[in-house]
C-alpha cells in the first residue's frame, strides 16, 4: 500500500495527464466490476407473490409454503390445529 502511495503521489506531481488517464482507468474497472458484481449477484426475483387466508374457518392444520420473496398471512380465520407457514429462497426449494 505504502509503495502504491508513492507511486500514486510521485505521477500526480510530476504527469498530471498520466495522473488523470490513470484515475479514469480506475474508476472505469471499479465501476465496472461493481455493475457487474451487482448484477450477477441480484438472486431476488423482480415479482413477489402471495398466500391469504381470510375469514375462513379450518377445523385442522393449516399450512402455507413459499419459496421466494411475498407475504403469507392468515386474517380473521379460525384454525383449531396447528398452524405452519414456511418461507425460503428459491434455491432451498431443490
Amino acid at each position: 500500500m505504502a509503495a502504491a502511495t508513492n507511486v500514486t503521489t510521485g505521477v500526480l506531481t510530476q504527469h498530471w495527464a498520466a495522473a488523470w488517464w490513470a484515475f479514469t482507468v480506475v474508476v472505469v474497472v471499479i465501476g465496472s466490476g461493481l455493475q457487474a458484481w451487482l448484477t450477477f449477484t441480484n438472486d431476488h426475483p423482480a415479482a413477489t407473490g402471495g398466500q391469504r387466508i381470510h375469514r375462513t374457518k379450518i377445523g385442522g392444520t393449516a399450512q402455507q409454503s413459499m419459496h421466494g420473496p411475498g407475504e403469507q398471512e392468515i386474517t380473521r380465520s379460525t384454525v383449531t390445529g396447528d398452524l405452519s407457514q414456511k418461507q425460503g429462497r428459491r434455491s432451498d426449494a431443490g
